[in-house]
């Protein structure tokens, strides 16, 4: 137990330095050598766990992905239950997406090898539908009609700002992300012809 006990460390060592790598260098840098050096593990370890490079990418980038997801899913169920204004639920929103490190790289890197290598885009949409679950949740919380219509806007708002955010730390605030994802909100009720709820959310400052 012992032996499998330190094989099973060292294979989520390496998983978990192929994320950090990945954040760092970019999955172009993800190589048997950066990876083993990031985990402190001698060379060969990657080939004795994994048949390629290749698959410990993958299967890493689907971790941070899952990983991601799980954090996600908890969140909906919390903005589910919650009795809140639009913009507490868009302040909750807002905090959500602020960057992780290494994850938040690392998953946009992922979106780009997805973007080059099929391989990947199948987790990747399981992600991106995952998000969209929170966001859903969230305008559904808020009072949002056709919650489903202002998912995608909400989770490409917050990849924008978390993206911008890891380009230039500290150049964006959570209040910012509030701000826009209100607006936002404020957009669809007078799409939907809620004029009231929309001119009642704006004089709440």
């Amino acid at each position: 137990m012992a032996r499998q006990a330190r094989s099973q460390a060292r294979r989520d060592a390496l998983l978990r330095a192929t994320v950090e790598v990945a954040a760092e260098q970019g999955t172009a840098g993800i190589t048997h050598r950066s990876v083993t050096e990031k985990a402190g593990l001698p060379l060969a370890t990657v080939s004795y766990f994994f048949d390629s490079i290749t698959d410990l990418s993958r299967e890493a980038i689907t971790r941070a992905v899952n990983e991601d997801a799980q954090q996600l899913t908890a969140l909906a169920a919390a903005l589910s239950e919650l009795k809140s204004t639009p913009d507490e639920i868009a302040a909750a929103f807002a905090a959500s997406v602020a960057p992780r490190w290494p994850d938040t790289p690392a998953l946009f890197e992922a979106y780009l090898a997805a973007a080059r290598r099929e391989e990947f885009r199948k987790t990747i949409a399981e992600s991106l539908e995952t998000a969209q679950d929170v966001a859903v949740a969230a305008a559904s919380a808020a009072g949002a009609p056709a919650a489903k219509d202002l998912a995608p806007a909400l989770v490409a708002l917050a990849h924008g700002f978390a993206l911008h955010g890891l380009a230039v730390p500290d150049k964006i605030a959570t209040d910012d992300v509030r701000r826009a994802a209100r607006t936002l909100f404020i957009g669809h009720l007078v799409e939907h012809g809620l004029i009231e709820q929309a001119v009642a959310l704006t004089k709440q400052g």
